[in-house]
């Protein structure tokens, strides 16, 4: 149905919403797992004596440590099993094993999540889905420019992106619905059933290229890693650099917006929570659009003309207190979010190279991740010594610090 050698001559719609089916599984089921795991996991400890004994003291870390497994796994599972892929060769192809292999695995144990009552057993089927959904995140999301050529790829990662929201949409409203009115069983298993399905398609309709990469061509990730170190022009350093600082921001403001709410603007948290629905619903509006942009004036540009648009509101937020403007600003941070978001992860493809797709998506996924998780955890030990009025101020001096990686950046625009 098409490859990355560049011979596809305008962009494959279908072919791209079907290869977006695999990330939309993703959206759909992290957003079902954020958003109750940890209140499983809280019933669980609360209603036995045992448990509460043993960990009621420290039972909000608890539960942070279960939740970041997965940030866990993209620093160390995901990078591997992305440059494995890239050495792969079957019969079924190079990524489609391992998506073949993490979606029935991962479906089956997600649906048995909200039905475990004894804390063990449920970490580990937590565990068991976290390591399935790590085997096939990079695999899936590096089929993408495997079978798109690089002028198309800005487009067609609006297209996947767009699909993941469309799938975390799903899950927030399809799912809550489900949740409310027959029980968590039913919002998992039937995400379950959605996984599945998507792969069926996958596998149906998704040819990949019949000729393996030359063998020198293609690294493991150890050796990717030393390649983005020893690069002359550390293109590559600094473009996952820059990833790494604008999330370190991101996931500051995402972790931390409802204490914010509560403590310095003073409303509950559902109000406070609800507050972020914009700058995710501009997001995904704006996924396929910011492909459209690179295409026209430059993936840099594009993500450098985001990255200086969310600065500047996030800079204007941060000392109001009016939650009606507050909200508006980050709607519209949510468009500048997406010029950065959609085109950062091909920059990094350009600049890894047709053979090393799956390696650089999996560094791809060690920076993000690793903002993921240590960026929180500093943001907490700033708020302790300065408060949590800092939290934007914060945030804007890592979007600056991005800003400046990013004009290091001397490669990665490709045939955008």
């Amino acid at each position: 149905m098409g490859d990355g050698s560049g011979t596809m001559d305008k962009l494959d719609w279908k072919l791209t919403f079907i290869i977006g089916l695999g990330f939309f599984t993703t959206g759909i089921t992290w957003s079902l797992y954020n958003s109750y795991v940890p209140i499983f996991l809280r019933k669980i400890i609360n209603s036995s004596p045992y448990w509460y004994n043993l960990i009621g003291s420290w039972l909000n870390t608890f539960i942070g440590i279960v939740m970041i497994l997965d940030n866990i796994a993209a620093i160390t599972l995901q990078p591997y099993i992305g440059a494995k892929s890239d050495n792969t060769w079957t019969r079924f192809g190079r990524r489609m094993p391992y998506i073949m292999f993490g979606i029935p695995i991962a479906a089956l144990f997600f649906a048995f999540i909200p039905v475990i009552n004894e804390l063990i057993l449920l970490l580990a089927i937590i565990t068991i889905f976290n390591i399935a959904m790590a085997v096939y995140r990079a695999p899936v999301v590096a089929l993408m420019p495997d079978l798109i050529p690089s002028k198309f790829r800005s487009r067609a990662n609006g297209v996947i992106n767009f699909m993941g929201g469309i799938g975390a949409v799903y899950a927030f409203l399809i799912g809550s619905f489900l949740y409310e009115w027959y029980g968590a069983f039913y919002a998992f298993a039937t995400t379950s059933v959605i996984m599945i399905i998507s792969l069926i398609i996958l596998i149906l309709y998704i040819k990949e290229p019949e000729k393996p990469l030359d063998v020198e061509e293609r690294v493991g990730i150890l050796e990717a890693f030393r390649e983005v170190f020893s690069d002359s022009d550390k293109s590559g350093l600094f473009m996952l650099l820059a990833i790494m600082l604008w999330f370190f921001g991101y996931y500051i403001i995402e972790t931390w917006f409802t204490t914010y709410g509560v403590i310095v603007l003073g409303v509950n948290e559902a109000v406070a929570s609800r507050t972020l629905t914009g700058f995710a619903l501009m997001f995904i509006l704006f996924a396929i659009p910011a492909g459209f942009i690179a295409s026209k004036i430059g993936r840099k540009r594009t993500i450098i003309i985001g990255l200086i648009g969310i600065t500047i509101m996030l800079a204007i937020i941060a000392p109001l207190r009016d939650l009606v403007l507050i909200t508006i600003l980050l709607t519209i941070a949510g468009i500048f979010w997406a010029l950065i978001n959609i085109n950062s992860i091909v920059i990094v493809w350009e600049i890894g190279g047709e053979a090393k797709l799956g390696a650089y998506t999996g560094l791809y996924y060690f920076f993000s991740a690793l903002a993921a998780i240590v960026g929180p955890v500093l943001a907490g030990g700033i708020f302790d010594v300065l408060g949590h009025w800092t939290m934007f101020w914060i945030s804007v001096i890592f979007m600056i610090l991005a800003i400046l990686s990013m004009t290091k950046v001397k490669r990665g625009e490709g045939e955008a």
